[in-house]
């Protein structure tokens, strides 16, 4: 009996916490998990390529390895002609998405970073997507980079650190193999 009240109140406890801190609007979106399928999504501030916004439906069947970063991140930066390789490789089949997420960049610092990697020859042309408010939701993460496989099906695949951007792993993800690819926590 003391443990069923102990467990009851324990259940109650992570309900109540579990929505601690979130607006009533945002009540009901909640982290993905591999297999979930993801909602629509619309990136409406891009800053490069057609600057048009870009919806998952607008990819038609395309999958997409969302690129989460940060203007501050080394590492991200150092991933960006990688990504652009694999974007060029196999953009009939994948769309790569740059998410500029972070909460130390600011509109004009990732506007400025982007011009000076212009006025030093190492434009991205990647699509660079900024502060999407959903995405953070449903991919929460606080290390960059982190990478988000969403299948043509829409089915999230895979939750990956960079190791795993490799040309093997993209050949299954396309050919829509599973990906047993180890989770990235947070």
């Amino acid at each position: 009996m003391k443990k069923s009240i102990i467990f009851i109140a324990m259940a109650t406890l992570c309900l109540f916490f579990k929505g601690y801190g979130q607006g009533s609007a945002n009540k009901d979106i909640t982290p993905l998990s591999i297999g979930e399928k993801v909602p629509e999504l619309v990136f409406k501030k891009i800053f490069n390529g057609t600057k048009q916004p870009i919806s998952l439906s607008s990819l038609k069947g395309k999958g997409v390895i969302l690129d989460f970063w940060g203007t501050w991140c080394s590492a991200c930066i150092k991933r960006f002609p990688h990504m652009k390789d694999i974007q060029d490789r196999y953009g009939d089949h994948i769309q790569v998405i740059l998410v500029g997420d972070s909460e130390r960049d600011t509109e004009v610092k990732i506007v400025q970073f982007l011009d000076k990697r212009v006025a030093d020859n190492q434009e991205i042309i990647l699509p660079v997507a900024f502060r999407d408010t959903l995405t953070k939701k449903l991919f929460p993460h606080v290390m960059y980079p982190h990478y988000v496989w969403i299948g043509a099906d829409r089915r999230v695949k895979a939750i990956t650190r960079a190791e795993q951007v490799t040309d093997e792993n993209v050949e299954r993800f396309i050919a829509g193999l599973p990906l047993y690819l180890p989770k990235k926590e947070l």
